[in-house]
């Protein structure tokens, strides 16, 4: 059994921190709550922003509103934020998302198959580059859509796509 701890914003840092080296993430098939199945290989050559979370867990459900702001404020072709709801229940995560009116995808990791992750608590976010490494990451409640933070992944992105 697995056992994840929610961090809240109380003791965690406000950023995102670098991942070096940047780590290789394996392929994956997950069902979307819009009734899909989805590949890690059919988001390969943006930056992805992967959060996960669950309904369960009061600081992921909390964050929630601030990734769908900086969702909106770092959308573009190369970018895309995709949440993976940890545990069962497609119906539960698809009633969360549109009572938040959440636009971008929502996956559900309903057997837990992805904790090769290296996932320490929820929820836990990770920046994912163009060939499909992680990056940066970040364990607890972040204010996504703040303007630092929203430099800072924007920053990520472009540092990395210039080699620094």
């Amino acid at each position: 059994m697995i056992l994840w701890i929610c961090y809240s914003s109380v003791g965690a840092s406000e950023g995102i921190e670098r991942v070096d080296p940047p780590q290789d993430i394996t392929d994956f098939s997950l069902a979307g709550i819009d009734g899909k199945q989805h590949r890690f290989e059919d988001f390969r050559g943006k930056y992805l922003l992967v959060n996960f979370w669950a309904v369960w867990c009061a600081p992921c459900r909390a964050e929630m509103p601030s990734l769908q702001r900086a969702y909106e404020k770092l959308s573009n072709p190369g970018f895309e934020l995709l949440a993976i709801h940890a545990g069962p229940s497609v119906e539960t995560a698809q009633q969360y998302a549109n009572q938040l009116n959440l636009e971008f995808p929502i996956l559900v990791d309903q057997e837990l198959a992805l904790t090769g992750w290296g996932i320490r608590g929820l929820p836990s976010t990770f920046l994912i580059d163009p060939q499909g490494r992680i990056i940066a990451e970040a364990v607890g409640e972040r204010a996504w859509d703040a303007p630092g933070m929203l430099k800072t992944i924007a920053d990520y992105m472009r540092k990395n796509r210039a080699g620094i």
